[in-house]
């Protein structure tokens, strides 16, 4: 849920200069608008033009979570073919929770979004005090 992902960014924002957090704000074409050079999406296009995915590349001992900047859409996750289950590196934001089961599929809401890296060890390190 985006309030979880709110929730998180709070957190490591709390703590940016004891933990190592990476961010950045990209178009909807995937695009790098500003923040962390490090960060890279890859925009995933599928056979039908009103759908496609976003994929960031992995950044070795980092975790990435994304929010549209609009917190009311929905993210819809992707699955690799000739997996049996949706992969959460592989995103869409969508205007409803039930996407994959309306008619034909829901397109894609256009919107920018941001993604915040963070080290999973890190997290783990705020509850050893």
């Amino acid at each position: 849920m985006i309030s979880d992902v709110i929730s998180l960014i709070d957190f490591l924002r709390k703590h940016y200069l004891e933990y190592k957090v990476k961010s950045a704000l990209f178009s909807v074409d995937g695009i790098h608008i500003e923040g962390d050079e490090t960060i890279q999406v890859e925009k995933v296009s599928t056979l039908d033009q009103r759908v496609w995915f976003y994929k960031v590349k992995e950044v070795d001992g980092y975790e990435f979570v994304y929010m549209p900047v609009i917190p009311s859409l929905y993210i819809d996750y992707g699955q690799l073919q000739g997996q049996s289950n949706p992969d959460s590196k592989i995103f869409r934001f969508v205007g409803n929770p039930m996407a994959k089961f309306t008619s034909g599929g829901e397109p894609n809401v256009v919107a920018n979004f941001i993604i915040v890296g963070y080290r999973p060890k890190d997290l783990l390190k705020s509850r050893e005090i």
